[in-house]
């Protein structure tokens, strides 16, 4: 069935507010006993958040996951491949079948992980503006 683009990027940004939420309910503490992600992650990382905050496509996501698979830590590579892998299933499936992918507790676990792994490898709360640091 042919579906809009309003449609598709509606669900794109569905798909994005899952790793928003994980991103804000993660610690805000670096790990100091993992060592420093590669700065490509780090890099993929910053551009995806930016990227979800404007509500943009899967489609639009999947080269940033692509390099942030490239990049990542041995602690999280299983879960940045399994987040990617989901939202290659998500781009060609229908609204229903990203709801599920989306609720999976396997994938919404991974989204934590990786978010984790990328606040606290990538200092991106070391210093925030008007902090006075």
């Amino acid at each position: 069935m042919w579906r809009s683009r309003s449609r598709v990027r509606r669900a794109g940004a569905a798909f994005g507010l899952v790793v928003a939420l994980g991103a804000t309910a993660a610690s805000c503490s670096r790990g100091e006993d993992l060592p420093d992600p590669k700065p490509g992650f780090c890099e993929a990382a910053a551009k995806y958040d930016k990227l979800i905050e404007r509500k943009k496509t899967i489609a639009e996501q999947i080269p940033l996951l692509e390099k942030m698979q490239r990049n990542a830590p041995k602690d999280v590579a299983a879960d940045v491949t399994y987040f990617l892998d989901t939202l290659r299933k998500a781009a060609d499936a229908t609204d229903a079948e990203k709801q599920k992918l989306q609720e999976n507790p396997k994938f919404q676990q991974a989204v934590e992980r990786v978010n984790r792994r990328a606040i606290n490898g990538c200092g991106f709360f070391d210093s925030e503006p008007g902090d006075g640091s």
